[in-house]
């Protein structure tokens, strides 16, 4: 490695010590090669491509394993439904409100026009997401869905401090709000950045649909069973029974997975990781309902039980035997 440029060399430190001692200098070799004659944003973004792939690998989530292997197959679904779901929001919040009477309320809601375009440009920015993941174009995917992310926790965030509920310090139930609101976007994009990018590859027809399923799913039903979707009848009448019907699916799909793993079948369990942020809010909403009922020991012990469980996957999972990555058709 002849001189690598700090940028270079932060994203080489970043790799596990072993990984780096073995390829670094093919890594930097690689690097060069693509940078040379190239332009300051595409070299800034195969830096960020490289610093991804370190850190993906300390977690283990490198393109041999099936824990990256997973992410890779939901990663259409996730990066469509974040986007998806912050825009059936936003016109949720439209649609709400009386006719006519939209931008002064909105304008008097949140003390101007700033945090109104901070929300509307954060949902722009995860469609350009959405719209650069069905074309294949995945570093700018990934880009532009966590700024698009960080844009909407920061409305979040402004929209909740600033209401009602803020004021009279009833901290908890705003926390929970911004929970439920954004709570599945910042998974979805977590699990895109968990993809390995060898293995995402070009634009097919089967991540095609896989991105319709999350644009209808993650955008229309999820947000519509947490009322907060963008046909205002539908909140109120399917809300409940759409909020079972998704449960019910991400449980039989969680119950699937792991016999499927075992018969070397990845199709459910990506599933059921592309359905993890349902399963997020089930637990949420059970923990929340049995902590404001006063058995706050109860509430700590199932939460305890989540994370151990959790844990337990996470240590499993990397010692499935190795399967083939997964194949673009």
């Amino acid at each position: 490695m002849s001189g690598p440029g700090s940028g270079l060399r932060l994203a080489l430190l970043l790799h596990p010590a072993k990984y780096r001692r073995e390829r670094g200098e093919e890594l930097a070799a690689v690097f060069a090669d693509i940078a040379d004659g190239s332009g300051r944003l595409a070299t800034a973004r195969e830096l960020i491509d490289l610093a991804g792939h370190g850190v993906r690998l300390r977690l283990g989530l490198g393109s041999d394993g099936v824990p990256g292997q997973l992410a890779a197959l939901a990663a259409p679904f996730a990066v469509t439904a974040a986007a998806a779901g912050g825009l059936a929001q936003q016109i949720g919040n439209w649609t709400n409100l009386p006719p006519g009477l939209a931008l002064a309320v909105l304008r008097f809601e949140y003390s101007g026009w700033h945090p109104v375009l901070l929300g509307q440009f954060g949902v722009l920015v995860s469609l350009v997401a959405a719209v650069a993941a069905v074309c294949g174009r995945w570093t700018t995917a990934r880009l532009t869905a966590l700024l698009g992310l960080v844009l909407t926790l920061v409305f979040t965030w402004i929209s909740l401090t600033g209401s009602s509920s803020w004021e009279v310090g009833q901290v908890q139930l705003v926390a929970a709000r911004a929970i439920v609101r954004a709570g599945p976007q910042v998974l979805w994009v977590l699990i895109l950045l968990a993809a390995p990018r060898d293995l995402l590859g070009p634009a097919t027809r089967r991540r095609g649909w896989t991105a319709l399923a999350g644009a209808v799913l993650g955008g229309l039903l999820l947000n519509t069973a947490l009322g907060l979707g963008p046909v205002p009848v539908l909140n109120t009448d399917a809300s409940v029974p759409l909020a079972l019907a998704l449960a019910a699916a991400e449980l039989a799909l969680l119950a699937a997975a792991v016999p499927a793993l075992l018969r070397g079948r990845q199709g459910p369990a990506a599933a059921a990781v592309a359905g993890s942020p349902v399963a997020a809010l089930m637990l949420f909403t059970v923990l929340s309902k049995v902590w404001n009922t006063g058995s706050h020991v109860t509430a700590v012990v199932l939460f305890g039980a989540a994370v151990l469980f959790a844990v337990a996957l996470a240590h499993w999972l990397p010692g499935l035997p190795d399967r083939r990555p997964p194949r673009a058709d």
